[in-house]
């Protein structure tokens, strides 16, 4: 009778053990999606001077707003990252750093979710002065960033250094740190230097204008048994011609190397002119890829320095959005014409008589 009594005691102590363990306390809680949301926005606030979280390293001192830009179904967006520093705003595009922020905030996962009383906002610094992460689903020239939506961020959760936590709205919850320890860099790591970028696909069309010139190919590119895509570059200004693919690769090469040098706003860099970009530009390269991204880069009159050659350069992703004006060597520039001028020479080119290997 004894055992049987003990038995039915042991029972309801497993019962009540594992109905308690089912229950979703916060600190029990594995990792589950906070939020799914597609944001359009992301505003950064830096923290203020009386924050009391970590401040070293620095945290980026200018707010900045990234915008992404939807290209239809199953094509890739494009990102831009714009900031004011003493009244001037600019603009760029966006990088990988700005990429991976909106994957990670609209799959938002928390392995914390819990009331933020005063006491637990005080205990992580969460507030008002903390580093914090606005989000919409508007990317136009004036954004509304709902309150419901802001996240700031505080220390991180002593038994996991690899989340941070965060207050969203009246919540407090633990993301990966990652979300804002990027943020401990200037605003040009969010910038993209490459004036010419893409995933997939290959360039289908250069067209160079300027310094006399006048020359367009395009490229019929067709992918080898490796499922490599090989070139195949048509002169189509003047005399229609096949071209060696040295000549078209090499204009190609020089386009996918061309890369900023300098932000007019970089932190070491020359005291550069204002441009203004009512004047003509002396020569326009267009660049358009296989998956429909179209380039523009518009190149200005030299300027020339104690520090060197440079050759003022606007970037416009058509019809999405322009840059402001970035700074390139003027070798990079005469590479480019060089390699125009070679497209622009070359002679007919018999190809031989195979298939692509």
């Amino acid at each position: 009778m004894k055992q049987r009594i003990s038995l039915v005691v042991l029972a309801f102590v497993g019962l009540f053990l594992l109905f308690y363990w089912m229950e979703d306390h916060p600190e029990n809680i594995s990792e589950t999606n906070y939020w799914k949301e597609d944001w359009k926005s992301i505003r950064y606030i830096p923290p203020k001077s009386d924050w009391c979280g970590a401040l070293e390293p620095k945290f980026a001192e200018e707010e900045m707003v990234f915008r992404k830009f939807s290209r239809g179904w199953n094509q890739t967006p494009l990102y831009t990252v714009t900031s004011t520093k003493n009244g001037n705003t600019t603009s760029y595009e966006a990088n990988y750093n700005v990429k991976n922020s909106f994957s990670e905030l609209s799959v938002l996962k928390t392995k914390l979710i819990e009331k933020g009383t005063e006491e637990i906002q005080k205990s992580y610094c969460l507030g008002m002065s903390s580093p914090s992460l606005g989000l919409s689903e508007e990317n136009g020239t004036t954004i509304e960033f709902s309150k419901d939506k802001q996240l700031f961020f505080g220390k991180k959760i002593g038994s996991d250094e690899g989340r941070i936590s965060v207050l969203v709205k009246d919540e407090v919850i633990a993301p990966y740190n990652y979300l804002i320890e990027k943020f401990r860099t200037p605003v040009t790591s969010f910038r993209e230097k490459m004036y010419v970028t893409f995933n997939n696909g290959y360039l289908k069309e250069l067209s160079f204008s300027g310094q006399v010139i006048s020359v367009k190919v395009e490229n019929r590119a067709k992918k080898n048994q490796y499922n490599v895509y090989v070139n195949d570059w048509s002169r189509t200004t003047g005399e229609r011609i096949v071209l060696a693919p040295d000549v078209g690769n090499q204009w190609e090469s020089v386009t996918k190397g061309l890369k900023v040098e300098f932000y007019s706003d970089e932190v070491g860099a020359p005291q550069f002119p204002e441009v203004s970009l009512s004047q003509n530009p002396e020569a326009v390269l267009d660049v358009v890829q296989s998956e429909g991204i179209k380039y523009r880069l518009s190149f200005y009159p030299l300027w020339e320095s104690d520090s060197g050659k440079w050759r003022p350069v606007r970037r416009e992703l058509l019809p999405y959005f322009s840059e402001t004006i970035t700074w390139i060597k003027e070798e990079s520039f005469q590479n480019l014409v060089n390699a125009v001028m070679k497209v622009k020479n070359a002679s007919r080119y018999e190809r031989p008589n195979q298939k692509i290997q």
